[in-house]
């Protein structure tokens, strides 16, 4: 069962469902591996702009530190069947959870959009 206080989404991939956690572990694992930061990996997926070698890295790792045990090439050709589409909507709420935590945080708080940043007016 996902819960998404702690971060965690499912991936489904075929008939399978993965709770995936989101750890540090997992975290620095996927930076190396594709050599860039969450942050940076996040954006190519929200554009859908990531290359098929860095979804399948990304989404490796993801499952490994999470407990489950998936061949490399059994995943590739699950991300093939199911669609890439359908993988990259859980790793983004992945790199979500990463950035605000839980869903008990709102994307609100990221930087520049603090309550205090809205409310301000200019000085008279």
């Amino acid at each position: 069962m996902t819960n998404p206080a702690r971060g965690e989404v499912t991936l489904k991939l075929g008939e399978a469902s993965y709770v995936l956690r989101p750890t540090f572990g997992a975290i620095c694992e996927i930076e190396d591996a594709i050599g860039a930061s969450l942050f940076d990996i996040g954006r190519k997926l929200e554009r859908a702009e990531i290359p098929a070698r860095d979804l399948l890295k990304f989404a490796q790792a993801c499952l490994t530190h999470s407990g489950h045990k998936v061949e490399e090439a059994a995943l590739g050709a699950a991300i093939m069947a199911q669609g890439a589409f359908e993988v990259i909507g859980p790793l983004i709420r992945f790199c979500q959870a990463y950035a605000f935590g839980g869903t008990k945080k709102k994307a609100e708080a990221a930087p520049g959009r603090s309550e205090t940043a809205k409310t301000t007016s200019a000085p008279t």
